[in-house]
């Protein structure tokens, strides 16, 4: 384990770490770093943990972190991180944490992040992405957090998010979704929080949101 977290470390990320083949968590986050992150991280293949979240970190997210295989979580939200999702993190199938939120992401969310079928957490929020939502993601059935909120996601809901039936927070609030609410998601009876506002949704309220008596305010 090598865990920086929490400090005011500025600079960037050196490269030598991707030297760190027995690592197993590598922790950098709520510092100061700046720069990208480098590709060389992807030969960490024993890595199960990496959280470079809360930085100034800039460029692509290197499409190398899709070998890392043995991921459980990834965190990289609240940088200033640009370009497109990677479709190789479809490939990181033991995630249960995925949270990409709060940077400047741009393009499609990948239909291969419909692969990770141990995921728990996904967070994509505040970046500027397009695009529909994929179906694919309607199979991650661990699914208990689904946060697409704040980008400009257009099409319809998918009814397939009605499969997603651990969710308890579903966001997609603040895009440019257009259709009706599919009745599906009265499927959805976990849920404590359902947010789908301020987009361009049309028709009526499906009666079937009336099954979510656990929703609150």
């Amino acid at each position: 384990m090598l865990n920086l977290g929490n400090n005011d470390l500025t600079g960037g990320i050196p490269r030598e770490l991707g030297g760190l083949t027995s690592l197993e968590s590598l922790n950098l986050d709520n510092n100061d770093l700046t720069g990208g992150i480098p590709r060389e991280l992807g030969g960490l293949t024993n890595l199960t943990l990496l959280a470079l979240d809360n930085n100034d970190l800039t460029g692509g997210i290197p499409r190398e972190l899709g070998g890392l295989t043995k991921l459980t979580l990834l965190a990289l939200h609240s940088n200033n991180l640009a370009g497109g999702i990677p479709r190789e993190l479809g490939g990181l199938t033991n995630l249960t944490l995925l949270d990409l939120g709060n940077n400047d992401l741009t393009g499609g969310i990948p239909r291969e992040l419909g692969s990770l079928m141990n995921l728990e957490q996904l967070g994509l929020s505040n970046n500027d992405l397009t695009g529909g939502i994929p179906r694919e993601l309607g199979g991650l059935t661990n699914l208990g957090v689904l946060a697409l909120n704040n980008n400009d996601l257009t099409g319809g809901i998918p009814r397939e998010l009605g499969g997603l039936t651990n969710l308890t927070l579903l966001d997609l609030g603040n895009n440019d979704l257009t259709g009706g609410i599919p009745r599906e998601l009265g499927d959805l009876t976990k849920l404590e929080r359902l947010d789908l506002d301020n987009n361009r949704l049309t028709g009526g309220v499906p009666r079937e949101l009336g099954s979510l008596t656990n929703v609150n305010i």
